[in-house]
């Protein structure tokens, strides 16, 4: 058995490649902070504590074997009642908890990740990542600082198959998928995106922020001309009359 490290996105990196055949890979802050292309400035850079994870579905079994030879002790209760969504482990020594999604990231939306694990070798595809931020309904601070670092350090692209190994573009593919069948999921992200823009603006030299909010904007117009699903249609017209969202609850605890 192996012990996590201290620095954390050092451990993340440990966490993936100790996972072998196990396609895990990272999201949250660590998978953003794995998948710079370029030098970020200083504003963009912020501190991570916990660790997020997504496994196959239908990995319980494996996942937890995984785990318990890198060093983390399982919360047992927990995952014996959600271990087929969810699973939750610690790192006692360096008092950190790793969530893990298994197959699918449900929080105030939902995201089949199942057949997205293998476009980049620790984290998920930038397209992936920014809608775990995008999808928040209340977004806080770090989710902004997070996607505006994300959009800097991609350019857009037209991407069939949403991404194809190409860890440096942000595919609109992918983007278009997820929000043209569903109007929750268009709304939610079409509203953070504005709050990026101006996150850009508070956070950025101009002509850095001049680049995120260009790509902002393509993905905007990107997501507005898409045709969207009969189910799309039939939810926009009761409109913000109902909830579009859910609201997770926190989950941790020893």
């Amino acid at each position: 058995m192996s012990a996590p490290v201290p620095d954390v996105v050092a451990e993340g990196r440990r966490l993936v490649d100790s996972a072998g055949d196990l396609r895990m890979r990272l999201l949250g802050g660590v998978g953003v902070a794995l998948h710079d292309h370029r030098p970020v400035p200083p504003a963009l850079e912020r501190g991570y504590g916990d660790l997020d994870v997504v496994v196959p579905s239908k990995s319980t079994k494996q996942t937890s074997a995984v785990m318990a030879t890198a060093g983390y002790v399982p919360n047992d209760r927990f995952n014996a009642l959600h271990g087929a969504q969810r699973m939750l482990f610690y790192d006692t020594h360096n008092k950190r908890q790793v969530d893990v999604f298994v197959g699918v990231f449900s929080m105030c939306h939902r995201l089949d990740l199942s057949a997205r694990l293998d476009q980049h070798p620790y984290t998920l595809d930038a397209a992936d990542l920014l809608l775990t931020k995008l999808q928040i309904h209340q977004i806080n601070r770090k989710d902004l600082v997070d996607a505006v670092r994300l959009l800097l350090t991609h350019e857009n692209a037209d991407i069939a198959g949403g991404g194809d190994g190409q860890v440096s573009s942000m595919s609109l593919d992918r983007l278009r998928a997820v929000t043209s069948s569903d109007w929750g999921w268009f709304t939610t992200v079409t509203d953070n995106l504005a709050l990026v823009r101006t996150a850009a603006g508070e956070l950025l030299d101009p002509p850095e922020a001049g680049v995120v909010e260009t790509r902002v904007d393509e993905i905007a117009a990107a997501l507005a001309a898409a045709p969207k699903s009969m189910r799309w249609k039939a939810r926009s017209v009761v409109g913000r009359k109902t909830p579009w969202y859910e609201l997770p609850e926190e989950v941790g605890g020893t």
